[in-house]
C-alpha cells in the first residue's frame, strides 16, 4: 500500500486569523515527462487552503542515505495566499542523475483561543444540512483527494432553506475542498452538489411520518489512511457498511455480502442465517491496506430507544472488498454489546493508536447504564475485551469522539457548544485524559461527529442546529509540512537501478518515509543498512 513520502514528524498545525490552519495540497510537478525533467526548468504546483505568514519548499535528493535539503525555496508574500501557486525551479541548480523529491511547509500566525470558521458562502455561517450525523477527511498526502472533507446527510429534505447555502438536496454523501467550498457533483447537471445512491431523494422521503423520518440512511462516514472510504447506513433496508469509490463517490459497493432481513430489522445473514453484520449506528476504521480493522456498532430496527439491540463486532477487512463471514467470538467487542447504548441516534466509536476503542453517546444525564464516555482494550492473554476507562459524569451532547491523525490529539464534546481536546496517556489502569483545548461555539450546539483535518482544523457536524462547521485552534507550533505525493517525484536525468543494500542487485524504488530513506523492492521495504522495515 503507498505511503506518504517524507513525513518527517512536522506535523503541528499552521493557522492565519479569520482562517483555517493553512496546510499545502494539490502538489503536482510539471515540466517532466514519464517523471523526467524535460527542460531547463520544472514548476512546483500547490495550492492553501489558507492563508500563512511563512513557507518554503525543500528539494530533497533521494540518492543519499539521509536526505537533507539540496535547495531550499522561501516562499513570497504573494505564494503564501489562500490559493493556487506555483514556484519554479532551475534544474541546473539541482543535482544531476537522480531522483528528487519535495515538501511543502507553511506557517501561520498563533492565535489565543479557538475560533469557528465562517463560510465564504452567501450568508456567511455555518453550512446547513437537515441531519447531519457524519464527517470525514482524507488526511493521506499520498491520496490524489488529499485534504477532501465528507459529511453525510441523513434524513430526508424538510424543507428547501436547509440547502440555500450547502446548495444540496436530499440525504447522501456531500464533499467540501479543503478551502470549504462545497464541491459539485461531476456526473449531474450544473449547480447539482451531493450523491443520492438508492433514489433516496424524491416523493418517498418527503413525508414527515415516523417510518421516514426515523430512518438514518448515511450515517457515518471514514476514509482509511489509504483513501479507502467506507459509509455506515442506518436505514435498516440497505447494506450497513458500503465502500465508496474515491474517484466516484456516487459507487457504493456493499461491504458485508448475504441475506438482508424481509422484516426490516437490517440484519445481514450468511446461508446458515447467522449475522454477519447489523445496520451502523456507529463504525471507526484503523490501519491500512492488508492491516485495516472496522469496528461495527450494529442496531437492530434501526433508531430505537431501548436497550438489547446492538452489537459490537471488529472485522478484520484487511484488502477485502467484501465480507460474508459471520463474526466470532474473539471478534466481539463485548463491553459495548447488549448494553450501554439507549440511542442509535446520537453515538461514536473511535479507535486509539493501540487498537483500543472509544466509545461515546450523548445524555443529558449519564449514569452507568446509560453513561458518556467509555474505553475497551483488547487483552491478548486471554481474548477478551477489557473496559478499563469510564465517564458517567460529562454531557457528551451529540455523541461525537474522534482522534486527529497522528492520534496526540482527541476531541469529545462535554457540554452544549463546549468541545475539549485531550491529550491522551495509555498507563497500566488504563487511559489518562488531560484538557489541552476548550472549544466554545455559537453555531454547534451538539457535537454528532467530528474530525481533524491534516493541519488540525477541526470539522464537526451537529443534528441540531443543522450545520456543519469547521473550528481552528490555539496551536503552540504554527508549522504544517506536507510531502509531495510519490507521483510527484521526478528525476534531473536518467537514474541507473538502485542497488540494494544487503540483499540482491535488481531495480528498486528509493524515497522518504516517516524522515527514513526507504527501499522499496517486490513488495518488500528495507532500510538503508538492508534491514527489512515491518
Amino acid at each position: 500500500m503507498k505511503k506518504s513520502l517524507l513525513l518527517a514528524g512536522l506535523c503541528a498545525i499552521a493557522l492565519s486569523a479569520s482562517a483555517q490552519n493553512p496546510f499545502a495540497y494539490g502538489i503536482k510537478t510539471t515540466g517532466v515527462q514519464d517523471g523526467v525533467a524535460t527542460g531547463e526548468t520544472v514548476v512546483l504546483k500547490y495550492t492553501l487552503n489558507a492563508a500563512a505568514e511563512s513557507g518554503k519548499i525543500d528539494i530533497y535528493d533521494l540518492g543519499k542515505e539521509n536526505p537533507i535539503p539540496v535547495k531550499t525555496i522561501e516562499l513570497t508574500a504573494e505564494q503564501l495566499t489562500k490559493a493556487d501557486h506555483e514556484v519554479e525551479v532551475a534544474v541546473g541548480d539541482l543535482p544531476s542523475n537522480t531522483d528528487l523529491a519535495y515538501t511543502v511547509t507553511t506557517t501561520g500566525a498563533k492565535i489565543t483561543a479557538a475560533k469557528e470558521i465562517f463560510s465564504d458562502l452567501a450568508g456567511g455561517g455555518a453550512h446547513q444540512y437537515w441531519s447531519p450525523y457524519g464527517v470525514a477527511c482524507d488526511n493521506d498526502p499520498d491520496s490524489k483527494h488529499f485534504g477532501r472533507v465528507l459529511i453525510t446527510e441523513s434524513q430526508g429534505n424538510m424543507g428547501a432553506a436547509y440547502f440555500t447555502k450547502a446548495s444540496g438536496v436530499g440525504p447522501g454523501l456531500y464533499e467540501y475542498d479543503p478551502q470549504g467550498n462545497p464541491v459539485q457533483n461531476a456526473s449531474v447537471a450544473a449547480a447539482q452538489y451531493g450523491y443520492h445512491p438508492f433514489q433516496w431523494v424524491g416523493d418517498k422521503y418527503t413525508s414527515t411520518s415516523s417510518a421516514q423520518t426515523t430512518r438514518f440512511n448515511a450515517k457515518k462516514v471514514r476514509i482509511a489512511k489509504d483513501g479507502r472510504i467506507f459509509l455506515g447506513v442506518l436505514n435498516c433496508i440497505n447494506n450497513p457498511i458500503y465502500t465508496v469509490n474515491p474517484d466516484n463517490l456516487g459507487e457504493w459497493t456493499p461491504l458485508f455480502k448475504g441475506t438482508i432481513d424481509a422484516n426490516e430489522s437490517g440484519y445481514v445473514n450468511d446461508g446458515d442465517g447467522n449475522m454477519v453484520a447489523a445496520p451502523s449506528a456507529a463504525f471507526d476504521i484503523i490501519g491500512e491496506g492488508s492491516d485495516l480493522k472496522l469496528v461495527n456498532l450494529g442496531s437492530k430496527f434501526g433508531q430505537s430507544y431501548s436497550y438489547g439491540n446492538y452489537t459490537c463486532y471488529e472485522y478484520p477487512i484487511g484488502e477485502a472488498t467484501e465480507w460474508a463471514t459471520k463474526p466470532g467470538d474473539l471478534d466481539e467487542v463485548f463491553p459495548f454489546s447488549m448494553q450501554y447504548t439507549i440511542s442509535a441516534q446520537s453515538v461514536s466509536l473511535a479507535y486509539d493508536k493501540d487498537g483500543g476503542i472509544w466509545y461515546a453517546q450523548y445524555r443529558g444525564a449519564p449514569t452507568e447504564a446509560q453513561p458518556a464516555i467509555k474505553h475497551a482494550t483488547f487483552n491478548a492473554e486471554d481474548g477478551e475485551w477489557v473496559e478499563d476507562y469510564s465517564n458517567i459524569t460529562t454531557v457528551v451532547r451529540g455523541g461525537g469522539i474522534a482522534f486527529n491523525k497522528d492520534y496526540t490529539l482527541l476531541a469529545i464534546p462535554k457540554a452544549n457548544n463546549t468541545l475539549g481536546v485531550y491529550t491522551v496517556e495509555t498507563t497500566a489502569n488504563g487511559p489518562v485524559l488531560t484538557e489541552k483545548y476548550s472549544v466554545t461555539t455559537t453555531t454547534i450546539r451538539g457535537f454528532n461527529d467530528i474530525c481533524f483535518d491534516y493541519a488540525d482544523n477541526i470539522y464537526s457536524c451537529d443534528n441540531g442546529k443543522e450545520v456543519m462547521q469547521q473550528i481552528q485552534l490555539p496551536v503552540e507550533d504554527p508549522t504544517t509540512l506536507v510531502p509531495c505525493p510519490t507521483s510527484e517525484i521526478f528525476k534531473t536525468g536518467t537514474v541507473t537501478a538502485v542497488k540494494d543494500l544487503n540483499v540482491t542487485k535488481v531495480e528498486a524504488r528509493k524515497y522518504m518515509q516517516n524522515g527514513q530513506l526507504v527501499i522499496e523492492k517486490d513488495g518488500v521495504k528495507y532500510n538503508a543498512a538492508g534491514q527489512v522495515i515491518k
